[in-house]
C-alpha cells in the first residue's frame, strides 16, 4: 500500500510539474533557443551579415560598433558551410519576481566544416521582462574543437558581441 500511495504522489508532483512549466512558457522558451542555433549556423551558411547582427540584443547593438565587422570575421575564419551540428551542452538562468520574469540560454554546439570540428557558443535571452532591450544574443564564441584548452573560459568571462580567435581578427 505504501508503495502505490509514493508511487500516485511521485506522477502527481511529475505531471504538475510539466504543466507548470508549460504554463510559465518554459517548454516554448526551450524551442526558441534551439531554434536559435538553425538561425545561426543559417546566417553562417548564406554569410547573411544583417540576419546574425539583427539577432543580437537591442542592448549589444547599441553598445558594439564594430559588431557588423566582427561579424564578416566569422565567415572568414570559418571558410565553408556549417555541415553538420549538434547539441553539446545548455544551461539556463531564470529570474523570476512576481509577474515578471527572464530566461537566457547558455548554449554549445559542435559545427562540422571541411571535417574540421569547431565550437559555437552563444548566451540567448528569449524573454526579460526586467530588460526587454536584452532579448537576443549577448555573445557568439566560436573556435576550433583543437583550441577547446586554449579558449576554454567561464561564461561570465566573455564580452558582449563575437568572440573569435586571436588569428582571426
Amino acid at each position: 500500500m505504501k508503495k502505490h500511495i509514493v508511487l500516485f504522489i511521485t506522477m502527481v508532483l511529475t505531471l504538475t510539474g510539466c504543466i507548470g512549466k508549460e504554463k510559465m512558457g518554459f517548454n516554448t522558451r526551450d524551442k526558441m533557443n534551439m531554434q536559435m542555433a538553425d538561425k545561426i549556423v543559417d546566417c553562417i551558411n548564406k554569410e547573411d551579415v544583417d540576419g546574425l547582427y539583427n539577432l543580437f540584443s537591442e542592448e549589444v547593438r547599441n553598445n558594439d560598433k564594430t559588431l557588423k565587422e566582427d561579424i564578416e570575421k566569422i565567415y572568414h575564419y570559418l571558410n565553408g558551410k556549417v555541415e553538420s551540428y549538434e547539441k553539446w551542452a545548455i544551461g539556463n538562468n531564470t529570474s523570476i519576481e512576481k509577474e515578471k520574469n527572464s530566461t537566457a540560454y547558455r548554449s554549445k554546439f559542435i559545427i562540422k566544416i571541411n571535417n574540421a570540428s569547431y565550437f559555437l557558443y552563444y548566451d540567448n535571452t528569449v524573454r526579460n521582462d526586467f530588460y526587454p532591450e536584452k532579448v537576443g544574443l549577448l555573445f557568439v564564441k566560436i573556435f576550433a574543437e583543437t583550441d577547446k584548452d586554449k579558449y576554454f573560459c567561464y561564461w561570465n568571462e566573455i564580452e558582449p558581441g563575437i568572440f573569435l580567435p586571436d588569428e582571426a581578427k
